[in-house]
């Protein structure tokens, strides 16, 4: 099955916490998409790997993602190696997605984050070598985005995602062993407002984000290169 948007994340839930609402929102607006878990998170705290597949499932199905792979990378240990793009690259030329997203590959402070963005960043490029000795047809996305997820600045294009910010939530309180209340000593229901401080941090980033588009809630990315348009009245919204 092709996609038109692929995303991928370092480990179960980066991609919920970083471009849920992207995801949500295209997934309603008749576009395939699909996630990418580099690893299993199998060095979490808490949880199992069987624990967190299945969380990850459970996600995906809320965001309407039909397809959701795990290359099984090592946690904690990832590296911009041979083996680790050229998973990025088969995954790349069987699914041959229009769009690619990645955790932004520079200044987050868990190394996974950045270097699973660079992985991603050099796979895209190298899956559209015909000589690369691997299966599949050379092929290259149309562009790369980057989410941001610990890194601390302003993303270049905002994506308002207020209709689809309950869908959001609902994709990250299914990773129940990562954010739920007893992990962190609280009390009462799981929520984005009144739970963990990380959670609290998603949801007051996104606000903000919206805020600077004149929305409730939006998602930041910084795209891979210069972007192309045509038609400014057309393509671009001023607030």
């Amino acid at each position: 099955m092709e996609v038109d948007i692929l995303a991928f994340g370092a480990h179960p839930d980066d991609v919920e916490c970083g471009a849920g609402g992207i995801l949500a929102r295209h997934a309603a607006e008749g576009y395939r998409c699909g996630i990418v878990d580099l690893t299993a998170g199998e060095m979490s705290t808490n949880g199992t790997v069987e624990e967190r597949k299945a969380e990850a499932s459970k996600a995906a199905e809320i965001l309407n993602c039909p397809i959701r792979k795990c290359l099984n990378l090592p946690d904690a240990h990832l590296s911009v190696e041979q083996e680790g793009v050229y998973s990025v690259i088969k995954v790349l030329r069987e699914f041959k997605p229009r769009i690619v997203l990645a955790p932004f590959y520079r200044d987050d402070r868990h190394p996974d984050h950045g270097v699973a963005g660079e992985l991603v960043r050099r796979a895209v490029y190298l899956a559209g070598l015909k000589s690369l000795p691997l299966e599949g047809d050379a092929f290259r996305p149309q562009k790369l985005f980057f989410f941001l997820l610990y890194v601390n600045r302003d993303p270049d294009l905002i994506v308002d995602v207020s209709d689809y910010y309950q869908i959001k939530e609902a994709a990250i309180r299914a990773h129940q062993t990562q954010f739920q209340q007893h992990c962190y000593g609280g009390e009462g229901p799981l929520s984005l407002v009144n739970d963990s401080f990380f959670l609290r941090f998603i949801s007051s980033r996104d606000r903000y984000f919206g805020s600077l588009i004149g929305a409730s809630c939006g998602e930041g990315v910084v795209p891979y290169g210069k972007l192309a348009v045509a038609d400014l009245c057309g393509e671009v919204g001023f607030k």
